[in-house]
């Protein structure tokens, strides 16, 4: 795949070292497996959410962080609208995903790859659906096998990923060399970049937020800093169809 995406990025991007959070789970133990089906946040089978995104790119040429912003739209697991903004509120890219299909909006027109691919390069290790879905608090789904793991505790597996569930809310992820921990945060919800790129609050208020960070390889992948998600009760198809090559992304307008 082209690195069309990259070339987007590297005025953004800066050198940074950061802790690496631990993962808690051994998904090799020995467990009690039994079958289970449950489901999370029913509500939000379509949703809105925003937040701050970090990534760190592991391609040769722009190796480095870039920090910025999200705003996305799902109409199922299978379904996405994702765009990134940079420093001074700059579009850096727009993702529609269907499916393993993904489009991607750059330079003025849309390129297509399998998901799997973008996201493997965005993220450094493929992340899917479900994934996706339970670090921005969608619908999760889960049919499958889980095991006791501690007080208030399972281990869950499906498709070869593990969820580690406390409470009911799943707290770790394991999905072959990626896992993922998420922590609860103080976010500042009703926050807007000036043009400048220095936040401007707006109605600005202090609550819980999910911040949920990706480790590949023993490496910082990417950070999900969520502060807002409301529930929707449809969306249209057309933002999640294939784009024709000249369309313009009306995602702003929304």
């Amino acid at each position: 795949m082209k690195k069309f995406f990259f070339l987007l990025l590297t005025s953004f991007l800066i050198f940074s070292c950061s802790t690496v959070p631990q993962k808690t789970v051994d998904e090799n133990g020995n467990y009690s497996w039994k079958s289970e089906s449950f489901e999370l946040n029913p509500r939000n089978q379509a949703f809105s959410a925003e937040g701050e995104v970090t990534m760190w790119i592991n391609v040769e040429q722009f190796k480095g962080k870039f920090s910025g912003d999200y705003q996305i739209l799902s109409a199922s697991p299978e379904k996405w609208r994702m765009i990134i903004t940079g420093p001074f509120n700059i579009s850096v890219a727009t993702v529609v995903i269907n499916g393993e299909n993904s489009y991607i909006f750059h330079e003025g027109v849309w390129d297509a790859a399998p998901w799997r691919e973008i996201s493997k390069q965005l993220f450094n290790a493929p992340v899917d659906g479900d994934v996706f879905s339970v670090m921005l608090g969608g619908r999760f789904r889960f049919e499958g096998e889980c095991a006791a793991a501690g007080i208030g505790t399972k281990l869950c597996r499906k498709n070869g990923i593990y969820y580690k569930i406390s409470k009911g809310k799943v707290v770790e992820i394991i999905s072959g060399d990626l896992y993922i921990v998420s922590e609860t945060k103080l976010v500042l919800t009703g926050r807007k970049r000036s043009r400048k790129g220095t936040p401007k609050r707006s109605n600005a208020t202090l609550k819980n937020g999910v911040r949920w960070t990706g480790v590949a390889n023993g490496k910082n992948a990417f950070i999900f800093e969520n502060t807002s998600i409301n529930s929707k009760t449809a969306l249209e198809d057309s933002l999640f169809a294939p784009p024709s090559a000249d369309e313009k992304d009306e995602f702003d307008e929304l």
